[in-house]
């Protein structure tokens, strides 16, 4: 509630500078983490070129995208991932093939339907499991509105046949971690970008991982600085995977770097990140 109420009163500069120090000194006080990355897919293993130039997953990529767009539309929506990124997502999901899926972060729900669409075109019975410490359907209060959303993400879900490959849970995120049960192939950390929450979150995360299990990040800036010409950045993410690596350096992080299609403000260039596990 804090950062939302500091959000609405205050210039996006000033907020961006108060939250990324807030994070830093959070994150010097957290204690050692445990970062079990046995179960991580290595470093050596990920062909992103391949699952990027599929032309049978630019086919699919094409009819499950026009069917989206009737809801989340073509272009960049505030606060939602933006076009590129999404088929970044839906791409990996594709060439991954996960069977259980966990986003932290639900939002407005965009990268949780281009997963749930993947997960229903591999015809593998896949289930993806979003979480939001906000109720994400709230018909008053829900982003989905501030956007132009016709309707919720669990709607938006249901509308495009989807209902049935996504869970929506409302709760806090390391809460929820703490106590899963349930093992996952994919981890989308999409959450809290301050970096003590992210350091937090992928100490919770690894040991929720199948084996060959692979952690997915946003707004992983490298060097903590923009990847445009005309953008800011987000810190907290690349300073706690910083001191992830300090402590357990076997971590790896692979910027996806430029992809083949357009992200955002005429660039090709994307802040998602995979986490895997080198030599």
């Amino acid at each position: 509630m804090l950062k939302q109420t500091v959000k609405a009163v205050l210039p996006k500069s000033i907020t961006n500078q108060y939250f990324e120090l807030r994070g830093k000194i959070r994150l010097q006080k957290v204690p050692v983490r445990t970062f079990d990355a046995r179960n991580l897919r290595s470093f050596s293993s990920v062909d992103l070129s391949r699952g990027f130039s599929d032309p049978e997953i630019a086919k699919a990529w094409d009819e499950d995208h026009r069917a989206i767009s009737t809801l989340y539309r073509e272009g960049e929506l505030n606060m939602g991932v933006n076009p590129g990124d999404r088929r970044a997502i839906y791409s990996l999901v594709m060439s991954l093939r996960p069977q259980r899926v966990l986003e932290i972060g639900t939002h407005i729900g965009t990268s949780a339907i281009y997963i749930a669409a993947a997960l229903k075109r591999l015809q593998q019975g896949g289930k993806l499991t979003t979480i939001d410490i906000f109720d994400v359907n709230d018909p008053k209060q829900g982003a989905w509105q501030r956007v132009g959303l016709p309707i919720g993400p669990t709607g938006c879900a249901k509308d495009l046949g989807f209902a049935e490959q996504i869970e929506f849970r409302r709760g806090s995120s390391q809460d929820y971690m703490k106590t899963a049960q349930e093992r996952y192939d994919l981890i989308f950390l999409d959450g809290d970008h301050d970096a003590w929450a992210v350091y937090e979150e992928l100490s919770l995360a690894l040991p929720l991982l199948q084996r060959d299990g692979t952690i997915l990040l946003h707004d992983f800036y490298p060097d903590g600085k923009p990847v445009r010409s005309n953008g800011s950045a987000i810190g907290g993410p690349f300073r706690a995977l910083a001191r992830v690596r300090k402590e357990k350096p076997t971590i790896q992080v692979l910027p996806l770097g430029t992809l083949p299609w357009q992200t955002q403000r005429g660039s090709n260039t994307t802040t998602l990140a995979l986490v895997l596990k080198g030599s």
